[in-house]
């Protein structure tokens, strides 16, 4: 029989007791080094955040980044990372960071459809359209399914493939009970256009008719109603189309009122046609309308009856833009039996009025503020539709930019 010391027994404990507190001491210093760790990537954070705060993104990036590199399964510090890319314009580093997360095998549904939006943005910033579309197409049903599909229905309209922002639109107006009957009344309107100016009549009387269905009685599909019916060589049928616009529409008028009037020539009966515009400058009178029924008051009637209807614009609507065509009335009329000294006179006035009248008569949107000097459906700055004033306004500079 094997002997065993007394002394190897007592041992036996003492050795287990050291092993258990070197265990302990392990974890405790494991424990000190992942705090150690975790306070080192807060102080990072915190460093970061101060740093956007305080308008310093590129040293918040790297800060950021380190974080990033400490800790690779940081899902949310990736998706600020590459937003941050991307407002700077480094879309190539977003791209690369939101590809990343969007190839991760671990990822739950709503990061991967939030990595496949972030993806989809990035593209649509570098101009890669075909790219954007198939990563936004990869958006499930969750959070992010309506922000994709708004930019969809951006980049659609990007491009002007007007049936595609339809198909866009009509999903959008699903998921977010908002309509959009509006934007998709202007996409048909587009094509209704496109068609008119290739002569394809049938493709544009289809989508004249969606637009109207979309938004009945539109303003603009009525126009395009009547410039149908001229394609058509209807003049009648023409009118009566721009005749609702006038009714329902009158501020809209001055964009059609050359072709109503063309119309009503057609017919012979340019003074009833000339005389509802006369009608509508008691309205509508601060803007490019009276610039078209002067002309033909002019052409027609002679200056006298031109400048008497400027008079009697000045008394109920009085504006720059008035004013400056009653000077050019008035010259016109010096000018066949006036004085030189008149004649001066009213040159250096209406120079002065133009000059006015030129920098302040604005189209302008009433969403972010953009001014032109023609009228857009669609702003130039906001990409809203319908949202400019179809009345120039002649007040104050805004601070919105202007063409």
């Amino acid at each position: 029989m094997i002997q065993i010391a007394t002394s190897w027994l007592l041992l036996l404990p003492i050795m287990f007791g050291i092993g258990w507190l070197a265990s302990r001491w392990d974890l405790r210093l494991e424990n000190r080094m992942d705090e150690r760790e975790r306070m080192r990537q807060q102080r990072s954070t915190f460093k970061g955040l101060s740093l956007l705060l305080n308008e310093q993104p590129d040293q918040a990036i790297e800060a950021l980044v380190k974080i990033a590199q400490l800790d690779p399964e940081t899902i949310e510090l990736h998706f600020a990372l590459g937003n941050l890319f991307r407002r700077r314009g480094e879309t190539e580093r977003a791209i690369r960071v939101h590809q990343h997360l969007a190839n991760r095998d671990d990822l739950k549904p709503r990061d991967r459809d939030q990595a496949a939006y972030e993806l989809g943005r990035d593209f649509l910033r570098a101009g890669l359209l075909d790219r954007a579309e198939a990563s936004l197409n990869q958006v499930g049903e969750g959070k992010y399914a309506a922000p994709a599909k708004e930019s969809l229905l951006e980049m659609y309209q990007v491009e002007r493939d007007w049936e595609m922002a339809i198909s866009a639109a009509t999903k959008l107006e699903a998921l977010q009970g908002k309509s959009h009957q509006i934007e998709i009344a202007q996409f048909n309107c587009e094509m209704g256009q496109d068609a008119l100016r290739r002569n394809d009549l049938p493709k544009a009387a289809r989508s004249i008719e969606l637009a109207l269905q979309a938004v009945p009685n539109h303003a603009r599909a009525l126009i395009l109603q009547g410039d149908y019916q001229v394609a058509l060589n209807h003049p009648n049928q023409a009118i009566a189309a721009w005749e609702l616009v006038a009714q329902m529409h009158p501020s809209y008028m001055h964009l059609l009122a050359d072709r109503w009037m063309t119309a009503h020539v057609a017919l012979g009966r340019q003074e009833l046609g000339l005389n509802r515009l006369c009608e509508l400058l008691k309205t509508q009178a601060s803007g490019e309308l009276l610039d078209i029924v002067q002309k033909y008051v002019t052409k027609i009637r002679g200056p006298q009856a031109a400048d008497q209807l400027l008079v009697e614009v000045m008394q109920y609507s009085p504006s720059l833009s008035a004013l400056s065509k009653l000077a050019e009335v008035r010259l016109a009329l010096a000018e066949s039996s006036g004085t030189p000294e008149k004649i001066s006179e009213i040159q250096a006035a209406l120079g002065l009025l133009k000059q006015r009248t030129t920098s302040l008569a604005r189209y302008t949107c009433g969403n972010c503020g953009f001014r032109a000097r023609r009228f857009y459906w669609q702003c130039p700055g906001c990409n809203h539709w319908e949202a400019s004033s179809p009345r120039r306004s002649e007040g104050a500079l805004p601070s919105g930019p202007s063409i």
